[in-house]
């Protein structure tokens, strides 16, 4: 299902950009020139672009006795952005992106866990172009929120009692990190960072944190027995990507 979701977007991204560019159907010349055009103009007043980039991040379990630790994932997908004030260098940017999350956690019993989790994020930030002393090399700071939606996951708990569930030979117990009694598949959070570019080539840093609290009560039953049952994503990423 996630395949089919990422490919309708690229289609649509694909067909918006086309449709957006040669909206007369512009012979197969003329439209090279339009997109050569569009290449070398770095004041466009709005681009799309490409990501890829890492994640650290953390799956924060609050509480005296949880120990957390970052897991590497990696992020990509598509972005959009628009001038939103022609007097004022300030554009709102959204897309699709793919984020890979999760956390290593260390329960009250010292049992260690595994949390994997994708999502598809939606963000929307403001960003602000700032012109530097150097010929097309912009500082992008931004700020914003994110929607994410939890597609797939696995969490893996190491010491589960093998009476209640069915660990495997390695001591293991795995299941699905969405699924009923799972952590919550929605989040809602803020993002900030800044970003550099310089003619179509960006570079990013960046951190957002979920405000969805993703706790539910049957993490209890794993050794989390002090924590106060609230549970938040948080992420560092830096992101690689080309506008035009």
């Amino acid at each position: 299902m996630r395949k089919n979701i990422i490919l309708g977007f690229l289609l649509a991204f694909a067909a918006a950009n086309i449709s957006a560019q040669n909206p007369n159907q512009m012979p197969k010349k003329a439209q090279a020139i339009n997109l050569s055009e569009r290449w070398g103009n770095y004041e466009r007043s709005q681009y799309f672009g490409v990501r890829f980039g890492m994640n650290v991040s953390q799956v924060m379990f609050y509480g005296p006795d949880v120990d957390n630790s970052s897991r590497v994932g990696f992020n990509g997908g598509l972005v959009a952005g628009f001038m939103l004030s022609k007097s004022t260098p300030i554009f709102i940017e959204t897309g699709l992106l793919y984020q890979g999350k999760g956390a290593y956690v260390n329960n009250d019993r010292d049992d260690r866990v595994t949390i994997r989790q994708h999502f598809l994020e939606i963000p929307a930030i403001f960003k602000y172009k700032i012109q530097t002393g150097v010929e097309h090399f912009k500082v992008q700071p931004f700020v914003g929120m994110f929607m994410a939606f939890g597609v797939s996951g696995e969490t893996r708990f190491y010491g589960a009692d093998p009476e209640r569930y069915p660990v495997d030979d390695r001591g293991r117990y795995k299941r699905d990190t969405f699924s009923e009694g799972g952590l919550r598949a929605f989040d809602l959070g803020l993002k900030m960072g800044c970003g550099l570019s310089m003619r179509n080539f960006y570079f990013e840093l960046g951190y957002s944190i979920g405000l969805v609290n993703a706790a539910r009560d049957s993490f209890k039953d794993f050794g989390f027995d002090n924590f106060d049952n609230s549970i938040h994503t948080g992420c560092f990423s830096t992101t690689l990507g080309l506008d035009f």
